[in-house]
């Protein structure tokens, strides 16, 4: 018997340009499970960048999690069709 466990992992990395280089603020990865259940990790780098570029990191951390959502809720299509597909 073959059993297959899909996992899914996404990783963010927020940016902010400051002193005309690319500094790296933030880390996120996300591990989604095969029953579409997410942990979230996440490392501040630069907590003094993060508070000073703060509305544009919330904007991209929105994004992150609409992101998120997005792919829990494929894995919950395809565990619905699988379903569907044992129950014919």
């Amino acid at each position: 018997m073959l059993k297959i466990n899909k996992t899914r992992q996404t990783t963010a990395e927020f940016f902010v340009i400051e002193d005309k280089q690319e500094r790296l603020v933030k880390t996120t990865v996300i591990n989604t499970d095969n029953d579409a259940v997410s942990t979230v990790y996440e490392t501040l780098h630069e907590p003094e960048l993060y508070a000073k570029h703060r509305r544009d990191m919330r904007k991209h951390e929105q994004e992150l999690r609409e992101l998120r959502y997005k792919i829990e809720d494929e894995i919950l299509a395809e565990l619905e069709a699988e379903e569907t597909e044992q129950v014919s």
